[in-house]
C-alpha cells in the first residue's frame, strides 16, 4: 500500500558500497479459468538466487496492494537489497507478480470493496496465482524443497498467512509485514473476511512458526487493532512471535518494511536460524 520499493542497502549488507541488482526475471505458467474457456497466461517473477546449482533455501515475497491507485499496478517489485542480503547467506529469494500486476498477464481482480463477498473473492483470486506459483517451484531442482518460507508485505502479508495455513507442509515458516486485507475502517465482521477472523482462522491446527512484523502509527490499522490480530492468532496458537515497532513521530507504521530494516532485520534473521532456513 505504498510506492517505494525496498532498498536497504547498507542496512542489509556488510559491504560499504552495492550495486542494485534487479535479479534474474522468470515466467511462471499458469492456467487462468475464464467463463467459457480457460487461457494459458504468464506470470512474472524475479528471482535472487546464489551462485551455483543448489539446492537452496527458498523465501516466496508477496507484495502488497496497488492502494488503491497509490501505487501503479505495473510495477513490479524488486527487493534487490533483500534479494543482496538472502543470496549472501546462500538462500534464494522468489518475488512473484500476482495476475495483472507487474508484467504478469491477466487481470487485477483484488478489488477494494468493502464486502465480504469483494474480499472472499480477491483471496481466492490472490492464491490463485499462488498455487501457479508453486507447481513452479516444485519442478525447480536449484530449490530445497525442505526449507521453503513464506512471506509478504501488507495483502500480501495475510496472504501469507492464509495460504501457509491451506499448505503447511510446504513450509518452514511465515513472516507477515504489516499484515492485513483491508483497512479497518471497511469495519468487515465476518470471519471469513475480516482481518481479525482471517487470522484466527488460519492459526487453528496450525503447526508452522510465524512472526508478525508491525510499525506503530499504521495508516490502515490502530495500534489496538494490530494487537487484536496477533490476539486472535495466538488464541489458537502458541507458534507466533510478534515484534512491534515504534517508527517515530508521525511516520506510517506501514512503512516498516521498506524503510526500517534496521529495525526488523535481527528478529528475521534469528527467526531463519529458528526455522532452519539458515544455519
Amino acid at each position: 500500500m505504498h510506492a517505494r520499493i525496498l532498498t536497504l542497502g547498507l542496512v542489509l549488507l556488510s559491504s560499504c558500497c552495492i550495486a542494485e541488482d534487479n535479479g534474474e526475471t522468470l515466467w511462471i505458467p499458469m492456467t487462468d479459468p475464464g467463463l467459457l474457456w480457460d487461457s494459458e497466461i504468464r506470470l512474472e517473477a524475479t528471482l535472487y538466487k546464489p551462485i551455483g546449482e543448489g539446492p537452496f533455501p527458498l523465501v516466496v515475497f508477496n507484495h502488497g496492494s496497488t492502494g488503491p491507485g497509490i501505487i501503479d499496478k505495473d510495477l513490479s517489485i524488486k527487493p534487490w537489497g533483500l534479494g543482496a542480503y538472502f543470496t549472501k547467506h546462500n538462500i534464494a529469494l522468489l518475488v512473484p507478480m500476482r495476475r495483472g500486476r507487474g508484467n504478469s498477464e491477466g487481470e487485477y481482480k483484488e478489488s477494494y470493496n468493502c464486502s465480504v463477498n469483494s474480499v472472499e473473492a480477491g483471496l481466492r483470486y490472490a492464491q490463485q496465482s499462488l498455487d501457479a506459483t508453486f507447481a513452479f517451484i516444485k519442478q525447480q531442482t536449484w530449490v530445497d524443497q525442505d526449507k521453503i518460507l513464506i512471506s509478504g508485505n501488507s495483502r500480501g502479508g495475510l496472504l501469507s498467512v492464509v495460504y501457509a495455513a491451506k499448505h503447511p507442509t510446504l513450509f518452514k515458516g511465515v513472516v507477515n509485514f504489516s499484515g492485513g486485507w483491508m483497512g479497518e475502517q471497511c469495519q468487515i465482521n465476518a470471519e471469513s473476511a475480516s482481518n481479525l477472523g482471517l487470522f484466527a482462522q488460519a492459526a487453528q491446527n496450525n503447526p508452522l512458526p510465524h512472526l508478525f512484523i508491525y510499525g506503530r502509527n499504521d495508516a490502515y490499522y490502530s495500534d489496538s487493532t494490530i494487537q487484536s490480530y496477533v490476539n486472535a492468532f495466538a488464541e489458537h496458537s502458541s507458534q507466533v512471535e510478534f515484534q512491534f515497532y515504534q517508527l517515530g513521530g508521525d511516520i506510517n507504521g506501514h512503512e516498516v518494511f521498506y524503510n526500517y530494516g534496521d529495525l526488523w532485520l535481527y528478529g528475521y534473521n534469528q527467526f531463519l536460524k529458528q526455522t532452519g532456513m539458515l544455519k
